[in-house]
């Protein structure tokens, strides 16, 4: 399957970002995050999002997928962001198996360029959460997210300017996640046909 690519993501970016992803990259932080899939109640399908800690940074307090830089031990994106799930939520990487890597995403408020995955695991999810990192786990239904409508808000962010969201388990999600959860949702609406 073809990945829906840039043009998917686009459709949850804030107006101005288009112009700011296709301005050239230069020596771009690298980081890595995965969208783990797994069993939750009545055989149902959930994914995890996290709200991050509060930090002096572009990202504090925000709602994001289990992840983080890519460190130097790490021997590829995907090794990096199975150590953060599990340094950030306590799922073992070994239980973690992956399906696709989706269109990589350049964050410019923190320079990242960021590889995201979808994976699955098909064993118990115990939660240890890092709260150096993590202030709560969000647990969303596939289901949900698929019949999710995207809408606008201007609550969020840092410029008052109204930015395209979901709002999955009560949560409101923007920026880089939407953009990611928006390739993500046409996919499994690919799948799903």
């Amino acid at each position: 399957m073809n990945l829906p690519g840039l043009a998917q993501q686009l459709k949850m970016a804030p107006p101005f970002r288009k112009q700011l992803i296709e301005q050239p990259i230069d020596n771009p932080k690298r980081a890595a995050v995965v969208c783990l899939f797994h069993e939750g109640i009545d055989h149902k399908t959930f994914f995890y999002l996290i709200r991050r800690s509060n930090y002096p940074g572009v990202h504090s307090n925000q709602i994001g997928f289990p992840g983080g830089q890519i460190d130097s031990t790490d021997k590829s994106p995907w090794d990096a962001a199975k150590r953060e799930l599990e340094e950030e939520i306590g799922i073992s990487a070994n239980g973690v198996t992956l399906i696709k890597e989706i269109t990589p995403l350049y964050i410019p408020p923190s320079r990242f360029l960021v590889d995201c995955f979808i994976g699955y695991t098909d064993g118990k999810t115990e939660l240890m959460i890092d709260a150096n990192e993590v202030q709560e786990v969000i647990t969303v239904a596939v289901h949900e997210f698929l019949n999710a409508n995207s809408g606008f808000s201007s609550q969020v962010g840092s410029n008052g300017v109204e930015v395209p969201i979901y709002t999955l388990s009560d949560n409101i999600v923007w920026g880089a996640t939407a953009m990611m959860l928006a390739e993500i949702k046409s996919i499994l609406s690919q799948v799903q046909n």
